[in-house]
């Protein structure tokens, strides 16, 4: 008895408000779902943004080490606004060739290379203007 009373009472709370709904309420619900989901999709980061700094730090990468670091580079918040350039030397070597607009930015540019997943050696030959 108590199972059928507990079955009856779970179909009418699941049941219930489907038929109560008006069927206005569903487009409403419907247009609220949509502008919802077009507000989170305007509000994500680029996806490349984001992969760009990850796919330099996995081993086993097909893109040479120059692209790794030039990847790092670009995507990097603190070197907005910079314009370097990324060699490729001897294995796993480097060159970093440019300018920035401090020496925080030319240090950090060492940084990201050196850091590089495939990188021996880094020849950091960015300028900073006086």
């Amino acid at each position: 008895m108590r199972r059928k009373l507990g079955t009856l009472c779970v179909i009418v709370l699941i049941i219930g408000p489907l038929v109560a709904s008006k069927p206005s309420d569903a487009d409403i619900l419907a247009r609220i779902g949509a502008a919802t989901a077009q507000r989170i999709r305007s509000e994500l980061p680029n996806p490349v943004t984001i992969a760009g700094p990850f796919v330099a730090l996995r081993p086993g990468d097909v893109l040479p080490e120059e692209e790794l670091v030039r990847i790092r580079i670009h995507t990097d918040r603190t070197m907005e606004g910079t314009d370097i350039t990324v060699l490729p030397g001897e294995k796993g070597e480097v060159k970093l060739r440019g300018i920035v607009t401090s020496p925080t930015q030319r240090d950090r540019a060492g940084q990201l290379a050196s850091g590089t997943v495939g990188v021996t050696k880094v020849l950091n030959e960015i300028a900073v203007p006086e």
